[in-house]
């Protein structure tokens, strides 16, 4: 049996949904505005995405005696 390792280069569109919660609008509205990147609980959907490059090289074989 042989493996191959495959390696992807993608370019994504994303779009990702959040909820801040606050004591008031401004509160909640204001800890949205503040975030520079989504956090581990926002929901992601890709929209779109792009193949930039992939390679494909043998990581491994087995030697089952045939030749």
């Amino acid at each position: 049996m042989v493996k191959v390792l495959k390696i992807s280069s993608l370019e994504l569109a994303v779009d990702f949904e959040e909820i801040f919660d606050g004591a008031s609008v401004e509160e909640a509205t204001q800890k949205a505005h503040n975030q520079k990147m989504p956090s581990e609980f926002a929901k992601a959907s890709i929209t779109d995405n792009k193949l930039i490059s992939a390679k494909i090289k043998l990581i491994g074989e087995e030697n089952n005696g045939s030749k």
